[in-house]
């Protein structure tokens, strides 16, 4: 079987958005066949998008799903209820969510066992969709694959540990290395796999169909593989980008002021639609339709995420101070143990090596109480970073109001796992008004 533009659609993750949108409200724009765009839910509160082939899911700030579009095999209609989930993915005609315990809830088409296949327990701390295929990335940096296997985008996946993020597309997959190094894997007749691009300084890798991306730690963008559409003759040229995402022969990028790039396969205008303006936080390629996470600025950029040592994702509720609050919260495998959280100025971190390396590095100017409070049973741990009270222990950082003065602030946490030594979150940079 060769893989052709009528065979398979595909999406992955990104993120970002509009000045003229509210906080946490989604955009979408493309294909509307089966109403990825029309049924796009209204409303604020969101943190995350991700694409399917002609379905899209967005996950809530309360780590609640909604699903829409195409709902042909359960895609939509089987989405898990409840809360506790804290990242989404899509594949073709299945989803895929991470729980807060890490462990991972599938669903849909399940043809080649892409929702029976799904690996049990927790532990794992990414998940990603292919075109039938699925992927996870467990703590210890090891690769989990299930689902469809005929060219060998499951059997090939490389053993061993050191990956920090996995990505699918139609029937190959790419791993990105703690070196910044890329690995990828399957049907290769594009040159999606023997065209990976050598070398380190890598931060991130996205899937296409049959074509992949990768972002350089100079924000600069590498494209390969099937160039029919242009997905690769047209990569944008320059540095300044921040986040990438593959659609099924498209492609997107978010830019450092927070401004969106398409380029590619135009034929639902996932390209031409493309909102203008800045402040978008995330973006996301479904098959023929695009998304993007609206925020009041640029809020939630996730700048430090290369080190498999660093676990737990950061999130800001919001980066507007108007409302009175802004809930700095963590999410991470462990549970039960003390942290705290850590502020620091700008935008730009060094690479940590290890556990003891905090990536806002020597520029923290901020931090509030050591045992500010302990982490839920289910791995969760927020405060209000304008409220002092908020945290068992109290204190306010010692920017104190400067936080709502435009300034673009970087935050981390500090836990501890267990007895073992101290462990640092991901960064993320929010531009707080």
């Amino acid at each position: 079987m060769k893989i052709s533009r009528s065979a398979v659609g595909f999406a992955l993750f990104g993120v970002l958005t509009s000045s003229l949108m509210a906080q946490g409200s989604i955009a979408s724009w493309g294909s509307d066949g089966f109403g990825q765009v029309t049924d796009t839910p209204p409303g604020t509160g969101f943190v995350q998008v991700a694409g399917g082939g002609d379905h899209s899911l967005a996950l809530r700030a309360d780590g609640s799903i909604v699903s829409w579009g195409n709902d042909i095999w359960g895609q939509v209609s089987n989405t898990p209820p409840g809360t506790g989930f804290v990242k989404v993915a899509g594949g073709v005609v299945h989803s895929l969510a991470l729980r807060a315990d890490g462990s991972i809830a599938s669903w849909g088409y399940d043809l080649y066992g892409q929702v029976t296949d799904t690996p049990p327990g927790t532990g794992f701390v990414q998940v990603a969709g292919g075109g039938h295929h699925s992927l996870a990335l467990r703590a210890d940096g090891s690769i989990a694959s299930w689902g469809w296997d005929e060219w060998n985008q499951v059997s090939n996946t490389p053993p061993g540990t050191g990956f920090v993020q996995v990505a699918g597309g139609a029937a190959h997959s790419l791993a990105l290395r703690a070196d910044g190094s890329i690995v990828s894997w399957g049907y290769d007749d594009q040159g999606q796999v023997s065209g990976t691009p050598p070398g380190t300084g890598f931060l991130q890798v996205a899937g296409g169909v049959i074509h992949s991306l990768a972002l350089r730690a100079d924000g600069s963008i590498v494209s390969w593989g099937d160039d029919s559409q242009g997905q690769v003759s047209n990569t944008p040229p320059g540095t300044g980008f921040l986040q990438l995402a593959g659609g099924k022969w498209h492609s997107l990028a978010l830019r450092a002021d927070g401004s969106i790039a398409s380029w590619g396969d135009d034929f639902a205008n996932q390209v031409t639609d493309t909102p203008p303006g800045t402040g978008f936080v995330q973006v996301a390629g479904g098959g023929l339709h695009s998304l993007a996470l609206v925020g009041g600025g640029n809020c939630n950029v996730v700048f430090c995420d290369t080190d498999a040592d660093n676990l737990g994702d950061v999130t800001l509720s919001t980066c507007d101070c108007s409302g009175g609050s802004i809930m700095l919260s963590l999410s991470t495998p462990f549970s039960k143990q003390f942290t705290y959280p850590l502020v620091g100025l700008g935008t730009t971190a060094v690479s940590p090596t290890g556990v003891s390396e905090l990536c806002l590095a020597g520029s923290t100017i901020g931090r509030y109480n050591k045992d500010a409070g302990a982490i839920s049973a289910a791995g969760t741990f927020s405060i209000d970073l304008l409220n002092a009270s908020s945290a068992p222990g109290g204190g306010v950082p010692t920017i104190g109001g400067a936080l709502c003065n435009g300034n673009t602030w970087r935050f981390q946490y500090w836990h501890r796992d267990g007895m073992n030594p101290s462990r640092f979150s991901k960064g993320i940079s929010g531009l707080i008004n």
